[in-house]
């Protein structure tokens, strides 16, 4: 894309590509939910919490309100804003939540994401100068994201991890998580972990985080946290 910069919005969201960066390094909050994918490098972000650094084809999500500050960046950085009301609007459509989603803020990956990315890029690339047709593309594309990081992405919403994107596309890591979700309550051993993907521990732990975007202990720990908050919400229900 020849353009250093490009930015559309409509009353759904804001879509922004960037290449070139200047001094970005103030905190912010946001009244958006904010979809940041690295496409190319690593970005550096910090929140109240971390420092997270983001690699190639990594995402991150952060809430309305959430503070982060961008500390550097090598290459590209591929952004989206999501009005609160209209992603709110598509989770009820979904789950029966009632109160505004909140995300996990930390680093994912998601073969289809990703497919999505490339793909949003490569229509706007050829019809950036078409507007009605970038219009009516934009409405669609944030339905479509939407929709995906609902299915994908962590937060208040979630029942389940959704194992199917790996089932195909990567059967040892597969076999693993579904191991550590059958029995997520086990104090399992990162050599545990290497022996259900037949692999050294070593290599393991660094294959985990490149499919996944971070390591096998967090994708544990947010795993119980989704099961506890599914077994509070029963429990409330109950009374």
């Amino acid at each position: 894309m020849s353009s250093t910069k490009l930015l559309l919005e409509n009353n759904n969201g804001v879509f922004l590509y960037k290449k070139d960066f200047g001094q970005e390094s103030n905190w912010r909050s946001d009244n958006y939910y904010k979809f940041i994918y690295s496409l190319m490098g690593t970005i550096d972000y910090q929140t109240n919490r971390s420092q997270l650094t983001l690699h190639n084809q990594h995402f991150i999500l952060f809430n309305p309100l959430d503070e982060h500050k961008q500390l550097a960046i090598d290459d590209r950085k591929f952004l989206i804003e999501l009005n609160p009301s209209f992603l709110n609007e598509v989770s009820q459509a979904l789950y029966p939540v009632h109160n505004d989603i909140q995300f996990a803020t930390h680093i994912q990956k998601n073969s289809q994401i990703s497919n999505w990315v490339r793909f949003v890029l490569d229509f706007v690339q050829l019809e950036k100068d078409d507007t009605k047709s970038m219009e009516i593309f934009l409405e669609h594309s944030f339905t479509q994201l939407a929709l995906m990081l609902l299915k994908s992405a962590v937060g208040t919403h979630t029942q389940d991890i959704n194992l199917n994107t790996y089932k195909t596309i990567d059967p040892q890591i597969y076999k693993t998580i579904l191991a550590l979700k059958e029995d997520y309550q086990h104090s399992w051993t990162l050599n545990e972990m290497a022996k259900v993907a037949n692999l050294s521990k070593f290599q393991f732990a660094h294959y985990f985080k490149d499919i996944l975007g971070i390591s096998p202990y967090s994708w544990l720990q947010t795993y119980r946290v989704v099961k506890s908050q599914e077994m509070l919400k029963k429990n409330i229900t109950l009374y």
